[in-house]
């Protein structure tokens, strides 16, 4: 797909560095960057209008042009993957200027994914990947991590089909940094049973870090990090208006979505939202009762430059309203085993588009303010300023069922600023510092003890970021010092108030080595080191969550005879918890040539104190029997490898080959780890015929793929073996789950599009053999099988204003 150029956004002045007593000794030089990383663009072709004169930017994105006519002059850019650009140039003496462009993006049926060569300073010898979707409607109402799992390596853990989180090589949760617009998203990042509050649709670009990221964003970046990026406000853009309306069989859902913007010489902003409405959802055989979804967005932007100093202020909303599957709840002890035995679910109705409990009701808003100063073409100051204010109730099937069982409120703090030095003795670097702080309240009606107390969190950040280029190597080197303090407060099982103060000091690094082979062939690889706190649920977790009850390694311990016991908190300095520290080694090998792309990733990942959740117990409560889970610390290895490989096989017709591979072991036990992705493989066949008559970019993808039975499951223990006194277990026990990991299965999935005028029309298909099946990683996998079949349609109108 060939895309053609480059669109100036940004200061187009170019200085003349030659004098000279002729009136054809003018010269212009400069150097070509892209807006977004500032990395040097090289190979781009740059003319002058008028004019014979034209020349290529060397592999810094250097130029010069001599024996001009003219101090003035009008310069035209142009370079594969970019847009046309025009500006104008004059003669400075002694001085040269920056040409920032843009990436120009082609409207498509299906999210590109390409790999990213613009990377974030800090993470470029460390594999990644971008989903590009700015322009692109979307047939389905997808979450972050079904978006992502597109990507090898990448999967999602789950609680049925509203509540979804990215895993990456293994790991997940607060393992797993999410940045919203450059900032730490602050929700409730524990468990699997909470997912981010990002409005998918608003998404300009979302980047998959796949290393250990935490040198370069922060201590929860231990698995990686993801980076989702809203509109980029670009200036001098013509005014835009995109309405989209969609429809899927599967729960009988609509959705709509609303953008538009526009970008002037000093100004720009764009405002953006969606609504969407799902039913209950249903497998190849029956209704999944209860598991409709509600959601609303909102968001907006602001940008103003005037000379060298830049503001950007911009403002979202999510609220949602997602359904929990109700046959997950249990009434009685053969209730529970006939749920977990059973190929169907106790309680099944009629479809209906009521949410009833158990569910969850969140609202997200989130406001930043960013100024930079560009105090020389290369170097800059960043001020980013973000807070955020999450709202999550969560009800459940009881006697007051009107009132939530969790009830809390997050307020979360970020203030960074950013040094982009210029460049020394050839040292490209950022250097940062960071104060961030979260407030975590319980608000009163539950009529429960607190799930999580209540908390503060302070960590005070300083990093540095360093690469150095020659010829066809790059070295990476990264360092950051971070220091959380925390406070807790809490209540006992009686109702006594508890305190606790702690607090933790860690330096973290990375070294990073990417090497250009030849000109197809790279290779990069990076050794991070990266630790994280146990989250406040990790520690202090607290009754009954879902259809479980979860108990923090501060809430639970064992009595002389080996019992499980939870009437008291435990302090943690009296404790052996330890934070996480990870070890990650990751290699990546890319290689490019005509029509063939291949991409190789290898890493081995070792975790101290790695913190997990795993049954233990089946105890009675006031509502029935509940499966007990308890957090638990191990050493762990993870080991695997990525493989994709793209091939053209006709100018219209590309295939791609897909295969991921995990291995993990709890290395201090010798006994294999719970939950983590089974092996997979998938290929997509995509066909693209960019006109045919009044049809504009018709694509059609057919994308087959199997997933193996996780055959490193822990054995299986059933709830009736452990009710009926069959099999002891207690807190030492090895790893079990109370149901097999479910068999391999294989599934087809179809999507098509194309656009008249200004509409465009897509359509997916899911399961399109109504294959019936479970997921290892969803939750919900004990009571009730996946979705089935279904078909999703979506119509978009663009408008685009081509005048400026």
């Amino acid at each position: 797909m060939g895309l053609k150029g480059i669109i100036a956004i940004g200061l187009c002045l170019l200085a003349h560095t030659v004098f000279g007593q002729d009136t054809c000794n003018y010269s212009i030089s400069g150097k070509v960057l892209d807006v977004d990383t500032d990395t040097p663009l090289p190979f781009v072709e740059v003319r002058v209008k008028d004019t014979q004169k034209a020349t290529i930017t060397n592999i810094d994105g250097e130029f010069s042009i001599t024996g001009l006519c003219s101090p003035n002059n009008t310069i035209l850019c142009s370079c594969v993957g970019y847009c046309d650009t025009t500006c104008r140039a004059y003669h400075e003496h002694g001085k040269t200027h920056n040409v920032y462009l843009k990436t120009k993006v082609t409207e498509l049926n299906s999210v590109v994914i390409s790999a990213g060569k613009n990377r974030e300073r800090g993470t470029v010898s460390i594999a990644q990947l971008t989903l590009d979707n700015k322009d692109l409607d979307l047939a389905t109402t997808p979450t972050l991590a079904s978006s992502l799992s597109q990507i090898q390596g990448v999967s999602f853990t789950s609680v049925g089909s509203n509540v979804q989180l990215p895993v990456i090589h293994g790991l997940y949760g607060n393992r797993i940094l999410i940045l919203n617009n450059g900032m730490k998203h602050g929700f409730q990042n524990w468990g699997s049973d909470h997912a981010p509050e990002i409005d998918i649709s608003s998404a300009n670009k979302i980047t998959l870090v796949k290393g250990a990221a935490g040198v370069r964003f922060g201590p929860e970046a231990l698995g990686g990090a993801i980076i989702v990026e809203n509109n980029p406000l670009y200036l001098n853009e013509p005014f835009f208006l995109n309405l989209g309306a969609g429809y899927q069989t599967n729960g009988r859902g609509f959705n709509s979505s609303l953008s538009l913007g526009q970008g002037f010489e000093k100004f720009s902003y764009y405002l953006g939202g969606s609504w969407v409405k799902i039913g209950d959802r249903n497998t190849p055989d029956y209704v999944l009762t209860n598991s409709g979804k509600r959601e609303q967005s909102f968001n907006t932007g602001l940008r103003y430059n005037w000379k060298k100093i830049d503001t950007k202020i911009i403002y979202s909303y999510v609220r949602q309203n997602l359904a929990v599957l109700r046959s997950s709840i249990a009434s009685s002890g053969s209730s529970l085993v006939q749920a977990i035995n059973s190929d169907k679910p106790n309680f099944i109705r009629p479809f209906s588009y009521d949410i009833n409990q158990p569910n969850q009701q969140l609202e997200h808003h989130f406001g930043k303010a960013e100024i930079s100063y560009w105090y020389t073409d290369e170097a800059r100051l960043t001020l980013k300023v973000a807070e955020q204010i999450n709202n999550r109730q969560e009800y459940d099937v009881r006697r007051n069922a009107d009132l939530p069982i969790i009830d809390l409120s997050l307020f979360t703090n970020d203030v960074q600023l950013e040094w982009k030095h210029p460049k020394w003795i050839g040292l490209d670097g950022l250097i940062g510092v960071q104060w961030f702080t979260q407030n975590n309240y319980n608000n009163p009606g539950t009529g429960t003890t607190p799930f999580i107390p209540n908390y503060k969190t302070a960590r005070y950040s300083v990093f540095i970021t360093e690469s150095l280029t020659q010829k066809k190597n790059t070295y990476e080197l990264g360092v950051r010092l971070d220091n959380e303090y925390n406070s807790v407060i809490g209540r006992e099982t009686n109702q006594d108030i508890f305190r606790d103060e702690f607090s933790f000091i860690n330096l973290t690094g990375s070294v990073g080595y990417v090497r250009e082979v030849s000109d197809a062939v790279t290779y990069r690889t990076n050794i991070g080191s990266s630790w994280r706190t146990p989250f406040m649920a990790e520690l202090y977790s607290f009754g009954q969550h879902g259809f479980k009850s979860l108990y923090g390694l501060l809430r639970y311990h064992t009595d002389h005879e080996g019992n499980l016991r939870t009437n008291k908190v435990v302090e943690l300095a009296s404790s052996e918890i330890s934070p996480e520290k990870g070890y990650k080694w990751l290699n990546e090998w890319e290689y490019t040539k005509e029509k063939t792309t291949v991409s190789i990733t290898a890493y081995l990942n070792y975790i101290q104190n790695f913190i997990f959740s795993r049954p233990v117990a089946i105890i009675g409560t006031i509502r029935g029997p509940m499966p007990v889970f308890i957090f638990d610390q191990a050493d762990a290895l993870f080991a695997g490898s990525d493989i994709t490989w793209r091939h053209n096989l006709h100018k219209r017709v590309e295939g791609k080959l897909g295969a991921s591979l995990l291995w993990s072991k709890n290395i201090k036990k010798d006994e294999s780890l719970i939950n983590q992705p089974p092996f997979s493989i998938d290929y997509k066949l995509t066909y693209r015929q960019h006109t045919k008559g009044i049809i504009k970019g018709l694509t059609f993808a057919l994308k087959p793929s199997y997933t193996f039975r996780q055959y490193l499951a822990p054995r299986a223990i059933h709830p009736q073996d452990i009710i009926n006194g069959t099999e002891e277990i207690g807190v030492d026990s090895e790893i079990f789950d109370f149901k097999d990991a479910p068999e391999g299965y294989f599934l087809l999935n179809a999507s098509g599009g194309f656009s008249i005028g200004s509409f465009q029309f897509n359509l997916d298909i899911q399961n399109a053999l109504n294959t019936r099946y479970r997921d290892y990683l969803n939750e919900m996998r004990y009571f009730a099988d996946e979705l089935g079949f279904n078909i999703a349609f979506s119509i978009n109108y663009k408008l685009n204003n081509k005048l400026k």
